[in-house]
């Protein structure tokens, strides 16, 4: 057993290193040996054939690059957490409440200046408090005014305006 490993040893080593592959003894382990390395050979030479067919056969789509036909694209979708990763984070408004559900609780108006004067909404939904000054935003809402006795609200519903006026 020995003996016929060091001769497949020697085999390796002899066709590793380039020389001769002749022998003077022929003993049962080479010829074994040689037929492995025929039959790994024909395999591999069998796959280079394969592999050239199929790239043979490998054929582009000209009508489709040529613009004839609609190219199709992949489109993903995300039902994880509040923020889609697909979206662009540069396009999203920031969420607020909407004017039906506001209602004016208390309006603190300041004769001397205007500008400081106070509107106070509560959401009827969630029940919180907003405190409002004349130009500050509430996610799409923007304070037009506050007056002596009514504030006006504009929401921007992409693109279009609505006004509301509360007293």
């Amino acid at each position: 057993m020995r003996r016929e490993f060091l001769s497949l040893v020697a085999l390796v080593a002899l066709l590793g290193c380039g020389g001769s592959t002749k022998t003077t003894t022929v003993d049962s382990t080479t010829t074994k040996a040689d037929s492995a390395m025929a039959a790994g050979t024909a395999r591999r030479k069998a796959a280079a054939e394969a592999h050239a067919e199929r790239m043979r056969k490998f054929a582009v789509d000209t009508v489709a690059a040529a613009g004839d036909r609609p190219l199709m694209r992949e489109t993903y979708s995300y039902q994880g957490a509040a923020r889609d990763p697909f979206r662009s984070v540069l396009g999203i408004v920031q969420r607020g409440p909407e004017l039906p559900d506001l209602r004016l609780t208390a309006i603190f108006y300041d004769d001397r200046d205007p500008g400081n004067s106070i509107g106070v909404f509560r959401d009827v939904g969630s029940n919180r408090r907003y405190d409002v000054h004349p130009g500050q935003r509430i996610g799409r809402i923007y304070v037009a005014s506050v007056g002596p006795k009514d504030v006006t609200l504009r929401l921007d519903d992409f693109g279009t305006v609505r006004e509301q006026t509360y007293s």
